[in-house]
């Protein structure tokens, strides 16, 4: 598993490079100035969100919003925090704030564009950047190499690395055996998806705001605890955006290459994580939009936007407790147990709230994901085998949770039984190259319609608010 890591990392770090950040920031900045500045209009959109509209659709738009952020908020905005603050250092969580607030744009085009060209089908409206790319481009090849990046993105992001990532921190803080957790995540999410995206959606409604929370409280906890290192925490977040780990250890003698090398990986990983943990850019929202009873594209889309405002706000929340703990330069932790080291600072509470915050996060998200998929998939080829996935993606979860693990049916695990850290390192890098072929044809498809965007937005949002 090491080596195969290795190769993949290499690709990501060629992919996630200069062109990509260059490609997503600078289509991401002009849509900001194009559509002028529509960020501005977040905490309206986020009192808009909670009203009923009786326009059509399957699910209400409070329920799309809710299974977008629980797709959405989930490990990416722990683990991939943590992760990126341990590979890339503290400017990590500087470039996936800078990188989120301009994503905002692209994610209202995406979510815009896609419940204005959605379809009723089997009695559900459907919709997503593949069916954008069908009807409007008239590229059926691009549709389905962004659909079968989605159903690769659905196994690896949503099935294996939540079930995963709910293995990890069951056994890092309670030496329980990630078999039995994957058993049982697997069980749970087949009472959820089963139901299809009516269930999906209201089991999301009520898990979201208990996970966001649970984790606020213990996160505004540490952070008391930790108050006299905030300032240096933020301090920390802000210089080595510019300058990378290197500087950190103060070294005499750091060439300018070396720091610029280091700020790029991360800008880089600031990037890649930011797409990631706001899905901004990875199209994978429109498809839950494109469900919501709305009256209007635009307002739906402006809606859906927020959903990268409460991501951002727990990253940067994660990201402060992380930094403000300290033990992000300790090479011996990482991931959940990074986070695990930073919580346990509230005695009692901190473990079992993180733990219990990493779960539901994760649940969410992997059942967000289940139908991502399902409907990625319904565009290849119907629905015919919404069933079969519905048992694969399970078989997937389940396999997931006991990666990295030898196979055992012993309730407990002894610490030699697992490779530390392999496993996330390994379902992270693999989840970021899946990302590329859902990223890079949706951001295609973006600029092509782009004036199209531009036209229904200065027409209907104004009427909106």
């Amino acid at each position: 598993m090491e080596t195969l890591l290795h190769y993949i990392n290499v690709l990501n770090g060629f992919i996630w490079g200069p062109p990509m950040i260059v490609l997503i920031f600078g289509l991401s900045i002009y849509f900001t100035f194009q559509l002028g500045f529509i960020q501005k209009y977040t905490f309206k959109a986020i009192a808009l969100s909670v009203k009923k509209d009786e326009g059509e659709g399957t699910v209400s738009s409070f329920a799309s919003l809710a299974m977008m952020i629980g797709a959405t908020v989930g490990t990416g905005s722990i683990l991939g925090v943590t992760t990126a603050v341990a590979e890339g250092g503290p400017g990590a969580v500087f470039w996936m704030i800078v990188a989120g607030i301009f994503n905002f744009a692209v994610k209202y085009c995406e979510c815009s564009a896609a419940v204005k060209y959605r379809v009723r089908r089997a009695g559900e409206y459907v919709g997503g950047p593949m069916y954008v790319m069908t009807r409007v481009l008239k590229m059926k090849w691009l549709a389905a190499v962004f659909a079968i990046g989605t159903i690769c993105m659905a196994l690896s992001a949503g099935a294996a690395l939540q079930a995963n990532s709910i293995a990890d921190v069951l056994r890092e803080g309670y030496s329980v055996n990630p078999w039995w957790v994957a058993i049982l995540v697997s069980g749970f999410a087949a009472i959820v998806t089963i139901g299809g995206v009516k269930r999906i959606a209201a089991y999301s409604e009520w898990l979201v705001p208990i996970m966001g929370g649970a984790y606020l409280l213990i996160s505004l906890a540490i952070l008391c605890i930790n108050f006299k290192q905030i300032p240096h925490a933020l301090w920390l977040i802000v210089s080595c955006a510019f300058t990378g780990k290197a500087a950190i250890g103060g070294a005499a003698g750091v060439c300018v290459m070396a720091l610029f090398k280091a700020a790029l990986n991360a800008i880089s990983l600031g990037v890649s994580r930011s797409v990631m943990s706001t899905e901004a850019g990875l199209g994978s929202a429109a498809i839950a939009a494109s469900a919501a009873k709305t009256q209007s594209a635009s307002k739906m889309a402006i809606i859906s936007a927020t959903s990268v405002f409460w991501t951002l706000f727990i990253c940067l929340l994660s990201g402060l407790v992380i930094v403000s703990a300290g033990d992000w330069q300790n090479p011996n932790v990482f991931a959940a147990d990074l986070c695990n080291s930073a919580f346990k600072q509230v005695p009692f509470l901190g473990t079992p709230v993180l733990t219990f915050s990493l779960i539901i996060f994760s649940f969410t998200t992997l059942i967000g994901w289940s139908y991502y998929g399902e409907k990625a998939l319904q565009f290849l080829i119907g629905n015919r085998l919404s069933k079969t996935w519905r048992v694969f993606y399970l078989l997937i979860c389940l396999i997931g949770g006991g990666l990295g693990t030898a196979f055992s049916l012993n309730w407990t695990i002894s610490p030699d039984a697992f490779e530390v850290g392999l496993s996330t390192r390994f379902m992270w890098g693999l989840t970021v190259l899946m990302m590329t072929l859902m990223t890079l044809p949706n951001l295609y498809m973006l600029w092509r319609i782009r004036h199209k965007i531009k036209k229904e937005t200065l027409r209907n949002l104004k009427k909106v608010f």
